[in-house]
């Protein structure tokens, strides 16, 4: 609709693409899920689609199926160009010299698929205590600074005796909460070995993260975990009560707090400790989406549609999506501006996580949901088989199988 920034630089970038190459752009909705909608053309030959837009998570699970073209073997694309986004090829190239998915300028919901903590700003200085913000841009930002903030949030409200809805909390999670504050802590479920080959390895770092998650955030009063206590129905809400001093969420989840009677601001997951290199905030690859090449298609020209759609989206797409849409309608202040920006430099994806082998994460979803840390015979049950379906589906990509 016309009025709407967003919708309006969309319509800006793709009406730049036509006049510049003489196309027309045209979108078609799937009912099913992109991927499989795109492979049912290609087993059939048809022809039907010049490029799919389907969320990472769908793209990952198809790429040793065959059904996607390579970019490094189009030639009317160059992906060092600055308007693609880098983590996300870094990630599922596997260092095979092959990329079947690409995102950045192109495409706004990468950014707003960033997972990331929201606070409430009125609350926080009602009580007396500091906002976060200088510490997230001098680096202190940590889990011991986080806890210091919510350690005490709870408070019996309605003097009722009871832990319930219309009490003082000092974070609203769910079960995803321990793989998110773990990843923002540095540690993910794969690295890359000597030889370069990527390896399931949860080391002594990661356990020792996972128990601080555990024993000491997770079953803390002042903490709540939806599925303990109210579910996901009224869990979702307890934030926008007003009583609650952290929640988790998506960056563009914060156009839903707009109408908010109190002022939010947004902060990236916390570090470990001060000597962690960077900030880490997970991207939520069932939502992110990513641009792919069916196999079949004309590579060259819908590489070219889509180096321009790129180009002319770095003029003002990302623009219109963040700095005026989501930081502007969503938060009301121009620290959280700040941390927008760092948040998406703090983009990381997890393979565990998107491929979701041996249920890890939902086991740790579970772990976090009883209270009881099992992850020890958790990892141990699991080891084998992830190895095999690593080993597997990275082979089939560094060998060509997958396009």
């Amino acid at each position: 609709k016309r009025g709407d920034v967003i919708i309006e630089a969309i319509h800006e970038r793709n009406l730049n693409t036509e006049e510049l190459l003489n196309v027309k752009i045209r979108s078609v909705k799937s009912e099913i899920d992109v991927i499989k909608k795109m492979s049912e053309a290609v087993l059939a030959n048809t022809g039907d689609y010049d490029a799919a837009f389907p969320s990472i998570w769908h793209a990952a699970l198809a790429l040793p199926n065959h059904y996607m073209v390579d970019f490094r073997e189009v030639e009317s694309i160059d992906l060092e160009n600055p308007w693609w986004g880098k983590t996300t090829i870094e990630t599922f190239d596997f260092d095979s010299g092959k990329t079947y998915m690409i995102d950045g300028e192109i495409n706004y919901m990468d950014d707003l698929s960033i997972i990331c903590l929201y606070f409430n700003k009125d609350l926080l200085i009602n009580v007396g205590l500091e906002l976060p913000y200088n510490k997230v841009r001098d680096g202190s930002w940590t889990f011991d600074a986080f806890r210091e903030i919510e350690k005490d949030g709870y408070f019996d409200l309605n003097g009722n005796g009871e832990a319930d809805e219309n009490d003082r909390y000092g974070y609203v999670t769910n079960g995803s909460n321990a793989f998110n504050m773990v990843t923002g802590m540095g540690s993910l479920t794969t690295r890359k070995n000597s030889d370069g080959d990527v390896e399931f390895v949860l080391d002594e770092a990661y356990f020792s993260k996972f128990d601080l998650v555990i024993d000491v955030l997770s079953n803390s009063p002042s903490t709540v975990i939806m599925e303990r206590k109210f579910g996901y129905g009224l869990g979702n809400e307890i934030f926008g009560f007003g009583n609650t001093y952290f929640a988790y969420n998506l960056i563009g989840s914060c156009l839903s707090y707009r109408s908010l009677e109190f002022d939010i601001g947004v902060v990236p997951f916390p570090k470990y400790d001060e000597n962690q290199d960077r900030y880490y905030c997970l991207v939520n690859t069932g939502y992110a989406t990513v641009y792919v090449l069916p196999l079949g298609c004309d590579a060259e020209f819908s590489g070219a549609v889509l180096e321009a759609m790129g180009y002319f989206a770095s003029l003002g797409l990302t623009e219109a999506a963040i700095d005026q849409s989501v930081l502007i309608k969503g938060v009301r202040d121009e620290d959280s501006f700040d941390m927008f920006k760092i948040v998406f430099e703090s983009k990381v994806h997890d393979l565990i996580y998107t491929l979701d082998w041996g249920g890890y994460y939902g086991k740790t979803c579970g772990i976090v949901e009883s209270g009881k840390n099992k992850l020890a015979s958790t990892y141990a049950s699991i080891k084998k088989s992830v190895d095999k379906d690593l080993e597997k589906y990275i082979e089939a990509i560094r060998t060509g199988a997958a396009g």
